[in-house]
């Protein structure tokens, strides 16, 4: 079984293996290739039918915590860190504050208040809610497999694909979703097409051939069989995004402790939502916190030697 690469197109050299589904449990067994020339990875065998593998009860980001309050602290915290408001208080305010990453991911994007932000593959848009307390007054989240839409405020959730979009955005942000699309190149290409011109799209995504995957091959979480419908490497993530118009801003990788316990976990045959995983409950899980905490500090390391397992890639569309 082979196939044309997803990115390139590459049809030399190109490798196949095989995958159960861990995250849930359900082991049904698929197979990928990885790409001789890019290095990146693609599904062969897409089910027919994904829904049964995103099953609102059992699937994670469909149950992550929401905060629907304003925040008056977190409003005064973030505006000091972004904007440079509220000198004196937002000072004593962040005073030993750790930031929020997701304070960082507006920073990086230059994303003011006003601006129109779209999360793509927003899940329960737990995120939104986050910028909803900091301050951000426009935000739309959508996502094909959520149940029903939600509106509150200043939020949105709505139930549809990246194609139903017709707005234009200042932010467009892809968490972990974009891996998710039977045809990244035009997800890609739509993006472009939403964002306002010297505008961000923000992917984050899982990166192949760095440590996850030569250290755990088929066990590595970010494969996520049969989710995981591509996963890129650098080379080819940042060749995709060259090709759809966006010029390359910032890129970064950012692992973190989950790469390593849940492919240990999977090695066991534990799923990421088992009764004994460290998701659902630490203390039954096979790991300790200081084992947790070292996974940790080991992740940071393979970020700063750039052969992380997740990446950030921020791109602007040119004006």
């Amino acid at each position: 079984m082979s196939a044309p690469c997803t990115i390139c197109g590459n049809t030399q050299n190109n490798t196949s293996f095989e995958v159960q589904e861990h995250q849930m449990g359900i082991g049904h067994l698929f197979h990928y290739q990885q790409c001789g020339a890019c290095h990146s990875a693609q599904l062969l065998d897409p089910p027919a039918d994904f829904a049964p593998y995103y099953q609102n009860d059992n699937y994670y980001s469909f149950h992550l915590e929401l905060r629907l309050e304003q925040n008056i602290v977190r409003k005064i915290q973030t505006g000091h860190i972004l904007f440079g408001k509220y000198p004196i208080i937002g000072h004593l305010l962040t005073l030993g504050y750790t930031v929020n990453e997701f304070i960082d991911w507006m920073k990086n994007a230059g994303a003011q208040y006003d601006d129109a932000i779209l999360d793509v593959g927003t899940g329960n848009g737990s995120l939104l809610t986050k910028l909803y307390q900091a301050g951000f007054r426009d935000l739309t989240g959508i996502d094909p497999f959520i149940e029903k839409e939600v509106s509150y405020d200043n939020v949105r959730i709505e139930r549809k694909s990246i194609f139903d979009v017709t707005r234009q955005y200042d932010l467009v942000m892809m968490h972990h979703s974009l891996e998710h699309m039977p045809d990244p190149k035009a997800a890609l290409r739509k993006a472009f097409e939403i964002i306002k011109p010297g505008k961000t799209l923000l992917v984050r995504i899982p990166i192949m051939n760095n440590y996850g995957w030569r250290t755990y091959g088929r066990y590595w979480c970010g494969l996520d069989a049969p989710r995981h419908i591509f996963i890129p490497s650098e080379q080819g993530l940042k060749q995709m995004a060259e090709e759809a118009g966006f010029v390359v801003d910032k890129f970064y990788y950012d692992s973190f402790d989950y790469v390593v316990w849940c492919s240990e976990q999977y090695k066991q045959n534990i799923a990421l939502n088992a009764p004994n995983s460290w998701m659902v409950n630490k203390e039954k899980s096979m790991f300790t916190k200081e084992q947790v905490k070292a996974f940790r500090q080991m992740m940071k390391e393979r970020n700063k030697a750039m052969d992380g397992d997740m990446g950030a890639l921020y791109l602007k569309k040119p004006l």
